[in-house]
């Protein structure tokens, strides 16, 4: 039996635990703007080293902005990064704080979920 999946909203969760530089970081971003092109629902959560990609003043945060803002393909990402990472005071404007218990009910509620680790 074949679903016909075409138009479909889907929950997309992108995971991300690498630096803010590496390639599966902004290859994960791309996937997130092509997601949000598609008309699904993205939020990505990062913690270890991803916490940079949405500091102010790192040159990724320009990619985070334009997933959280008006301009951002189809609607916006939710952005959350962990709150126990001490990184996390100087996120640019849209970021949220989370937890480990966010994370498990962003998986728990996800349609696909990426895993992006060091």
């Amino acid at each position: 039996m074949s679903v016909d999946v075409e138009g479909a909203t889907r929950r997309v969760l992108i995971v991300i635990g690498t630096a803010a530089t590496d390639g599966a970081t902004i290859a994960a971003l791309r996937l997130a703007e092509a997601a949000l092109r598609r008309g699904d629902a993205v939020t990505v959560y990062a913690y270890g080293g991803a916490v940079r990609i949405g500091a102010d003043g790192c040159p990724t945060s320009v990619y985070v902005q334009g997933l959280l803002g008006a301009d951002a393909p189809n609607g916006r990402a939710a952005w959350i990064v962990d709150r126990c990472d001490p990184r996390t005071s100087t996120q640019v404007s849209g970021v949220r704080l989370g937890d480990g218990g966010d994370l498990w009910r962003l998986i728990r509620e996800a349609d696909v979920v990426l895993g992006v680790s060091p």
